[in-house]
């Protein structure tokens, strides 16, 4: 009785043939994960640097927060453009309800450029108490 060892050259080109359709069925999904995962990174940074100068402003004497700010344009004295990549602007102003001696302080960072999609930005709001 002969036997016969290994696959037939018809069984290996269909193999490769399902194989190939397997990979290319999976490459919109990696082409996916990676344009989100780079803008997981923009969306990270924006938040650290919002949370950065946040803590910067609640964590100084309450006396040296002057009112003032934009989160559109920059102000001097309000905005931080030192990374080339990303503006930092905060407003402060006093807070019209109580606790009456308190100022309410905005800080919002915005990316300059997007890896993927739209700048991203994140807005914080706190209040600072005297």
């Amino acid at each position: 009785m002969k036997q016969t060892q290994g696959f037939t050259l018809l069984e290996v080109v269909i193999a490769m043939t399902i194989l190939a359709f397997g990979i290319i069925a999976t490459m919109p999904m990696f082409v996916h994960a990676a344009k989100e995962n780079a803008g997981a990174g923009d969306r990270g940074t924006v938040g650290v640097l919002a949370v950065e100068r946040m803590e910067r402003l609640r964590g100084g004497f309450y006396y040296q927060l002057d009112n003032g700010g934009s989160l559109t344009g920059n102000v001097n004295g309000y905005s931080d453009t030192s990374n080339p990549d990303y503006d930092v602007r905060w407003t402060v102003a006093d807070n019209p309800n109580p606790p009456t001696e308190s100022k309410i302080v905005v800080v919002r960072a915005v990316a300059k450029h997007a890896v993927f999609g739209q700048p991203k930005s994140v807005t914080m709001i706190g209040v600072r108490v005297e």
